[in-house]
């Protein structure tokens, strides 16, 4: 068998989503009702876009000096709206705001290849949008203005204070005349004709600047009354909620199937190595009934049918007996067992169940037939086992556990129950075997008396670890595993290593009954269409011979030694058994008296 986890198939991740649906939808819920709440808490909020077109202006990042194609300045020009004198025009224009906070509800955008500007501001009421971005053009538009301005000024105050030396030197140079000679009036002429032609220069570049018009840009598109975006917002909000919570949910999903050693499908079953032979779908009602005969067309019946199946198409041959074992530790299969024995002998296959279990459900309830002797009773006190089964059906025939049946489990390994198994083969085609958990040592005692073993997982509670060490304990056993059944509804599970203290010669109470309402568990009686048998020469090989009222065997001694080991009711006391036992030469046997009835 592989590993305790199972190698990523194809098909994991489906079955993980599969398996963790609810798990899943909750987290999925979870996370997009907080996006969505985060979203709401929000507000709804109002974009509104002014469009500005902006000219090459002095002083400018865009600037006339530049090329007409070069407009990578407009980038720098789109920063200047953000900037804080931007902010605090618009402020002006919006009394009662903080300049900060207008900042941050403005953005920019710059369409590729245009001398546009899209200034968009975002407030909470549409009003208060469509004000913002007109602000914040107006203000950028102002800021433009303002700086081109400076430099014009700045230049005529530089041509003025030029314009008033040369004036000076003007001046001096006409009152110098008057008194020169006339080598220095032909010089002071010269000069006086230079500052006269300056000044014209510079008049001239006065008037230029001074007539140069300031154009910063102009608003081409203005700012309108914006739609709310807030149901557009909580959509997105839902969206990414939903996505968040698939994406988290699938992580949560596969951890926890790593981290769950729990087998909770077929494909988990058969990731180990073992197959499948067939699920049986959770029953509506409590579970403990045969499903075959209460509800034959449930799909809890088909389940049954299925595993029949699988059961007949691996058998070799008839005269095939079949253990039937929880791998739960603790755990019971006596419905599993029963079913299986029904589904088999409606098949009219002659069927045996013998119920080697002690502190399980007994299934003679599931037939509602009463407690009565069976197994412990052969391993104990030397029973025949032909006189003590039970016909519940045609074709099906019930060994019961016994009065002492926690007495009997520690002669699986015997003789007896070697002859026991093999008496049963013979008198039928199939022997199925209610057993323990392959946990307990008495299973494992089992798997050595039959032909294959059938595993039988409980949804939800095996373990990975569980199946494997019990498929471990049956091949440590030389048993051969065919297969596991899944079983969604079990039996409760008993607890292991608490078995009933049940003596010899003890009766058995129904709840609710007090000591003195109880009588003896009574023994079943054989058909009699059965050939006398002598139970004492079959597992002794010798003939027995009758001393008194009791029946001795030659060579017994009178210490009474195997009496005590053996004793019954008809007090017969084989001693000394060869090592080598025979098995049962037995015709199959009539309807017993606590077994009336057929199914």
């Amino acid at each position: 068998m592989p590993t305790d986890h199972p190698a990523p198939g194809e098909g994991q991740l489906i079955r993980t989503v599969r398996q963790h649906l609810l798990l899943l939808g909750i987290v999925t819920f979870i996370t997009t009702a907080l996006a969505v709440t985060v979203g709401f808490l929000q507000g709804t909020s109002y974009t509104a876009t002014t469009s500005v077109l902006v000219t090459p202006l002095e002083g400018n990042p865009y600037s006339p000096e530049g090329r007409g194609d070069d407009l990578i300045n407009l980038e720098t020009e789109a920063q200047l709206v953000t900037t804080d004198t931007v902010a605090k025009l618009a402020a002006g224009q919006l009394p009662g705001s903080d300049p900060a906070r207008l900042r941050a509800k403005v953005s920019v955008s710059v369409p590729p290849n245009t001398q546009v500007l899209n200034i968009s501001y975002t407030d909470q009421s549409a009003r208060g949008a469509r004000d913002g971005a007109q602000a914040f053009a107006n203000a950028y538009l102002q800021h433009r203005e303002q700086r081109a301005k400076a430099v014009t000024d700045g230049q005529m105050a530089k041509l003025r204070e030029q314009a008033q030396r040369v004036e000076r030197a003007l001046q001096q140079a006409t009152r110098q005349l008057s008194g020169a000679n006339a080598t220095e009036r032909a010089f002071l002429n010269q000069r006086i004709t230079a500052y006269t032609n300056q000044l014209g220069v510079i008049d001239e570049q006065i008037n230029t600047i001074a007539s140069t018009p300031i154009d910063p840009g102009q608003i081409i598109t203005p700012a309108g009354l914006p739609k709310s975006s807030g149901h557009m917002m909580l959509l997105i909000y839902g969206a990414a909620g939903l996505v968040a919570g698939l994406v988290l949910g699938t992580g949560l999903a596969l951890v926890r199937t790593r981290l769950d050693k729990r087998l909770r499908d077929a494909e988990s079953v058969e990731a180990l190595g073992l197959r499948t032979l067939s699920t049986i779908p959770e029953a509506p009602s409590s579970g403990e009934e045969l499903v075959l005969v209460t509800q034959p067309d449930g799909p809890q019946a088909e389940g049954y049918r299925r595993l029949r199946a699988a059961v007949v198409a691996g058998a070799p041959g008839k005269q095939y007996v079949i253990l039937v074992a929880s791998a739960t530790p603790g755990g019971t299969v006596t419905l599993t067992a029963a079913n299986l024995a029904v589904a088999l002998a409606f098949a009219g296959s002659p069927t045996i169940m013998i119920d080697a279990t002690a502190s399980a459900a007994d299934p003679l309830e599931l037939f509602g037939l009463s407690p009565a002797k069976g197994l412990s009773d052969t391993l104990i006190s030397g029973t025949d086992p032909a006189t003590l089964l039970i016909h519940a059906d045609s074709n099906l025939r019930l060994l019961p556990r016994g009065r002492d049946a926690a007495q009997a489990t520690h002669r699986f390994s015997g003789p007896l129950m070697r002859s026991t198994i093999k008496a049963m083969r013979r008198r039928s085609d199939y022997v199925v075997i209610n057993g323990p958990s392959l946990h307990d040592a008495d299973a494992q005692a089992l798997c050595t008396l039959a032909d294959a073993v059938l595993l039988v997982v409980s949804r939800g509670v095996t373990t990975r670890q569980d199946l494997i060490q019990a498929h471990i304990e049956a091949q440590r056993a030389g048993a051969t595993v065919i297969g596991a059944v899944l079983e969604s509804s079990p039996l409760p599970i008993a607890k292991p290593g608490r078995k009933p203290d049940r003596r010899p010669g003890t009766t058995e109470r129904r709840a609710g009954e007090s000591s003195t309402d109880t009588a003896p568990i009574p023994a079943p009686v054989p058909d009699p269409e059965d050939e006398p048998v002598v139970w004492e020469e079959l597992v002794t090989g010798r003939k027995p011979v009758k001393d008194g009222h009791d029946i001795r065997l030659p060579g017994d001694r009178d210490n009474g030694s195997a009496a005590e080991e053996y004793p019954t009711d008809r007090r017969v006391a084989p001693t000394r058994r060869s090592e080598q036992q025979e098995e049962f030469s037995m015709k199959p046997s009539g309807k017993t008296g606590s077994g009336d009835g057929d199914i």
